[in-house]
């Protein structure tokens, strides 16, 4: 389940990183700066919309803030990510099977 004090700060790191106000992103999503602050606060959750919304305004990747990464994984990922994008097409096709045969091992 998803932190909402965590999200919270997901949000306020990225608008502070974009040198947005409040009172701006407020306006530039249609939305209270009331609602900016209950969502930094983490009292408050963004619907699927305003979220989506915020990811695009914000440049920011639902995906980092839903699945946030160890500081140590993130090294092992990009040198992970260096290989694959040298691989030919069979390569990606031959390591993605084996990742996923890895994986359901795992499950099962």
């Amino acid at each position: 389940m998803l932190n909402r004090k965590e999200l919270g700060a997901a949000i306020k790191k990225a608008r502070m990183e974009n040198k947005i106000t409040q009172e701006k992103l407020a306006e530039m999503l249609d939305i209270s700066p009331v609602h900016i602050k209950q969502l930094e606060a983490g009292t408050r959750m963004p619907s699927v919309e305003l979220l989506y919304n915020l990811a695009i305004t914000l440049n920011i990747s639902v995906d980092d803030v839903f699945f946030q990464r160890k500081p140590s994984d993130a090294e092992l990922l990009g040198k992970i990510e260096r290989i694959l994008s040298i691989c030919t097409q069979h390569d990606l096709r031959v390591v993605y099977a084996t990742a996923s045969a890895l994986k359901d091992k795992d499950i099962q």
